[in-house]
């Protein structure tokens, strides 16, 4: 998959007509994305809200639907799945300050093809072509939460049990683990899910947008597995 896309200004430039492009955000900090799809060569009507956005517009005609998010990280994923629910495919991309890694990962399974940060136009005009031809686009720091963590059998036992309140060593006792096996794992699950701290991965995990829970907290019923680490 690829996450480079050179020069997209030449591609939109080439068009003779203008690509509809909707635009959703309530304050001025949306003129930079503004002056970025006027450049690329596409007709914009801004929207204060999605609701609007839906009321007002064909969506499945559109070819593109950004949303300029400040802060509220639930209402954006609620947009992007509304848009998605909506469109027929029309891609979104997702502007905002910044995003914690897990955040990004939840964006992207709500329905967005790109995450770009308004700190940096040149981003977003790259961003705003990759998507509009077909790719997944996210900043570098992030490409590693365009596909789901791939986690072991005994990373999500240890996860499970995590979530459950159990500490380090009585998930050791039960898995009859070393607790430094314990915290070995969960270092790896933690790297793996973009998080930093226990707290940082229950709530990602009971998070039904992000699409972990059932798989870790399915194991946890399970017959235990106490054979090896």
């Amino acid at each position: 998959m690829s996450r480079i896309v050179t020069e997209p200004q030449r591609v939109w430039r080439d068009r003779t007509t203008r690509s509809n492009a909707a635009l959703v955000a309530g304050d001025d900090a949306s003129r930079v994305v503004l002056d970025a799809l006027d450049e690329l060569g596409f007709a914009v009507v801004t929207y204060d809200d999605v609701g609007q956005l839906l009321d007002a517009a064909a969506v499945a005609e559109l070819s593109l639907v950004v949303l300029h998010s400040d802060h509220d990280k639930a209402s954006a994923r609620g947009a992007i799945a509304a848009v998605v629910r909506a469109s027929a495919g029309t891609p979104i991309v997702l502007v905002c300050p910044r995003l914690e890694r897990w955040d990004v990962r939840a964006a992207l399974s709500a329905g967005a093809s790109g995450v770009v940060f308004d700190t940096d136009d040149r981003a977003l005009r790259a961003c705003i072509g990759a998507v509009c031809a077909g790719q997944t686009c996210v900043p570098r720091e992030h490409s590693r939460q365009i596909d789901p963590p791939v986690l072991s059998n005994r990373e999500k036992q240890i996860l499970g049990l995590l979530v459950m309140g159990y500490m380090n060593s009585q998930i050791a006792e039960r898995l009859f683990l070393a607790e430094s096996t314990v915290k070995s794992h969960l270092s790896s699950a933690f790297g793996k899910l973009g998080v930093r701290s226990r707290n940082q991965a229950v709530d990602l995990i009971l998070d039904p947008q992000q699409g972990l829970g059932m798989g870790i907290l399915g194991l946890v019923g399970e017959h235990v597995d106490v054979g090896g680490a």
